[in-house]
């Protein structure tokens, strides 16, 4: 149990960090790369919104997991909807849920009726560090003084494209000081969580960054493997994205 929380935990964090990674700048006609990472990296500004799609799979001994999920985020709003798929072996199951940070709660639908339940602790931190400017810049700081490093670009007919790679523990440590309210036992994945090199691939074209793109493998107590593909896009689109009625007027979980 405390193994699944740890993968949930982190692979919401990757998720909604790239959100406060990419947004839309004003470029020159012509990039350096110097330029291309500023842009990126800008600290003074926190996302407004995005859609991730993300494809995730879990590998426990000779069970698997893949679970892929489309999701947008309103940071200015609170609000949050996210669709995702889950296969285990022959079974599969799809999950629409909302989630709402000035109620606190996380919307579903039951028996054909949306209900609420509480938002853990933990996700509101979350997602309130997503909001939180400051938390974004030392995140951010951390990451792309590595990824300045190492990040290349090229160009073709307009379009710029950055890529690189980043050092699985380094982005691990910027994760874990984001975290750092949630009370994570830093020592226990220091020893048991371990990334491999995260590749990200960021495309800029007619002065806009139109698309961003991460990948990464981990293991988890020598026992469980996680892959994590992801593509986050529409930055800014979704600025009045709001609960919809339906969603607004569910009831509560019943206790059973």
């Amino acid at each position: 149990m405390k193994s699944k929380k740890v993968i949930s935990t982190l692979l919401l964090s990757v998720a909604l960090f790239g959100g406060g990674l990419a947004h839309t700048q004003s470029v020159d006609a012509a990039l350096s790369k110097k330029q291309a990472i500023s842009i990126i990296k800008k600290e003074e500004q926190t996302p407004t919104s995005s859609q991730t799609d993300q494809i995730s799979t879990t590998k426990y001994r000779k069970q698997k997991t893949t679970i892929k999920t489309k999701s947008i985020f309103n940071s200015q709003a609170g609000v949050l909807h996210s669709i995702s798929t889950a296969k285990s072996g022959k079974k599969t199951q799809q999950l629409d849920e909302w989630v709402d940070l000035n109620s606190k709660r996380i919307y579903s639908i039951h028996d054909g009726k949306w209900q609420y339940d509480k938002l853990p602790d933990y996700l509101v931190k979350e997602l309130n560090n997503l909001k939180n400017g400051k938390s974004l810049q030392k995140f951010n700081k951390s990451i792309y003084q590595e990824m300045s490093k190492k990040a290349k670009i090229t160009s073709k007919n307009g379009t710029y494209t950055v890529k690189g790679t980043l050092k699985g523990q380094k982005m691990l440590d910027a994760m874990l000081k984001l975290m750092g309210s949630n009370k994570v036992n830093t020592s226990y994945l220091h020893k048991n969580f371990k990334f491999s090199k995260c590749t990200f691939v960021y495309t800029i074209k007619d002065q806009k960054i139109i698309d961003s793109k991460y990948a990464l493998k981990a293991t988890l107590a020598k026992s469980t493997q996680v892959t994590v593909k992801m593509r986050k896009s529409h930055f800014g689109q979704f600025d009045t994205l709001t609960l919809p009625d339906e969603v607004k007027n569910a009831t509560a979980a019943s206790l059973k």
